[in-house]
């Protein structure tokens, strides 16, 4: 039972267009841990937890970027971190079910959820790829009300569907009445977020924004291990500039390269490649967004290296930048390396990055919109591939005034399997949760360009090798409660499981 209900959730996630199977895929884990009278609850959650994430994080074995021994060991040791969460889970459900009883225990279930994976998403390990509610990045219509209840609220919904069709299913011969009542419950919240999700979308269909963003992406296809190669240096420079010409065919407002796009430290390389990527877009008339590899000198004898993208101007050699904040564990940074520095002589195939500590807002002016009446500047802030996973980074960008979010990121070490489909359908949840449109080139792919309702205008497959463009609003004066308050569900549920645990300190068991 407990591997069915890992097998379902793991087919409810992306690619695999079976999004609707999570709001049934737990009912086997309900049914176990009622049977079982919340008895063993850790052992339960963590078995569930290994058959969910060994699915969706098998990919982790086959980094091209290091040796496929510390690839398969970073696989089992995510696989294994990660069941942790729900052995957490399923501990505190067990717990509160034989404290208060079984009806208190299953209804536990959402709040806990909810504040267990609102809790992971923090710190060095924080982890939120595996969230129950991208398994609903496809069903525009019902998660458009994650601009009020954010990501978190919608993994409730997902819960609580489980637990309601779950008492159905067991009190249907005895107490068939109840049963109705609980199924008629779904209904009426699918039949709440339907409608307020329809009438989001027939808003936005309805308005007539004349602020228009022309915007282009170059999805260049480049083997990583080739484009460090001294030799293919002019061959990966040209094939961007050819398919940025004909990206800019028409004129562009914004233009946006992959991470790590330029083989080459351009802020030190300026006579060679910055003065001709300048040269290129001043003919072009438009700007330039590109992920880069950056440095600088702390001292004399030390620097830190910087994941970044940097924008650049028409006509201006002047470089403004962002450093990459969240960096994968293991992959970019051994964590706590710089409280134990004996960490720092690990070898794992990182990449040794340094984070940054400021999300910047890049501000451009809209050339190609000649029939605007207001305010003609584009505010856009940019995040750097792992960094879309989390709501909290890219917010930070809204709060400082960004209208619209620009995704560079490189998933060709991984190879073609569900990997850079999660995370290409990750960025839906972004546009909508703060209402602007999100242009994401990934270099191998799957780059995207989504309006700020989460639909996708244009798309590139994994592994061609093309450009994007398309014809955005502006998005101003678009601030939803979630780019407002923030992830205030996530910190409700994580108060009422306080809440619960600390009346439980006062209560013999049921």
């Amino acid at each position: 039972m407990l591997s069915l209900s890992g097998v379902l959730t793991i087919a409810a996630f992306p690619p695999i267009p079976l999004g609707f199977l999570a709001y049934f895929s737990l009912i086997p884990l309900i049914i176990v841990f009622i049977k079982d009278e919340f008895q063993m609850g850790f052992e339960k959650g963590f078995v569930f937890g290994l058959f969910l994430n060994l699915g969706i994080m098998y990919w982790l074995a086959v980094n091209k970027g290091t040796q496929w021994y510390w690839g398969t060991l970073s696989m089992i040791s995510s696989v294994l971190f990660l069941a942790l969460n729900y052995g957490i889970i399923g501990l505190i459900v067990g717990y509160i079910g034989r404290k208060f009883g079984k009806s208190a225990g299953i209804w536990s279930l959402p709040v806990v959820w909810v504040a267990v994976e609102y809790i992971r998403s923090f710190g060095s390990l924080g982890f939120t790829w595996n969230n129950l509610c991208y398994t609903q990045c496809r069903a525009t219509q019902l998660i458009q009300i994650a601009s009020i209840i954010g990501p978190n609220g919608i993994s409730f919904i997902i819960v609580l569907v489980n637990v309601l069709l779950a008492l159905a299913w067991i009190n249907y011969k005895d107490e068939w009445k109840q049963s109705f009542k609980y199924l008629s419950t779904v209904i009426l919240l699918f039949f709440i977020i339907g409608i307020y999700g329809a009438a989001v979308l027939y808003q936005a269909d309805s308005s007539q924004e004349n602020r228009k963003v022309h915007v282009a992406l170059i999805q260049p296809n480049v083997d990583p291990n080739e484009k460090w190669d001294p030799e293919s240096f002019w061959k990966v420079m040209s094939l961007l500039n050819d398919l940025t010409d004909s990206a800019a065919v028409e004129p562009r407002d914004l233009i946006v390269w992959p991470e790590s796009a330029t083989p080459t430290y351009l802020r030190r390389n300026r006579g060679r490649t910055l003065d001709r990527i300048v040269n290129h877009i001043t003919q072009l008339n438009t700007h330039l967004v590109t992920g880069v590899p950056d440095y600088e000198f702390t001292d004399s004898a030390d620097y830190k290296v910087y994941n970044s993208t940097f924008l650049l101007r028409p006509g201006s050699h002047e470089i403004e930048f962002y450093r990459k904040i969240k960096l994968v564990p293991f992959g970019e940074y051994i964590p706590l390396a710089e409280h134990f520095p004996e960490l720092g002589n690990l070898n794992l195939g990182q990449g040794n990055f340094d984070a940054g500590t400021e999300m910047k807002v890049f501000a451009i002016p809209l050339n190609t919109d000649t029939t605007a009446s207001t305010d003609t500047t584009l505010r856009l802030h940019s995040v750097v591939c792992y960094e879309s996973t989390f709501p909290y980074i890219v917010r930070k960008g809204v709060q400082k005034g960004s209208e619209m979010l620009v995704i560079v990121s490189n998933d060709a070490w991984f190879g073609n399997n569900s990997a850079p489909y999660l995370h290409m359908e990750i960025a839906r949840f972004r546009a909508i949760e703060n209402r602007i449109p999100v242009v994401r080139s990934a270099n191998t792919g799957i780059s995207v360009i989504c309006d700020a309702y989460g639909r996708i205008l244009s798309k590139a497959d994994f592994g061609e090798k093309t450009w994007l463009t398309a014809e955005l609003d502006q998005g101003k004066n678009n601030r939803t409660i979630y780019s407002l308050v923030g992830n205030w569900f996530g910190v409700l549920n994580v108060i009422v499981l306080c809440s619960i645990l600390g009346i439980s300190l006062f209560r013999r068991d049921q």
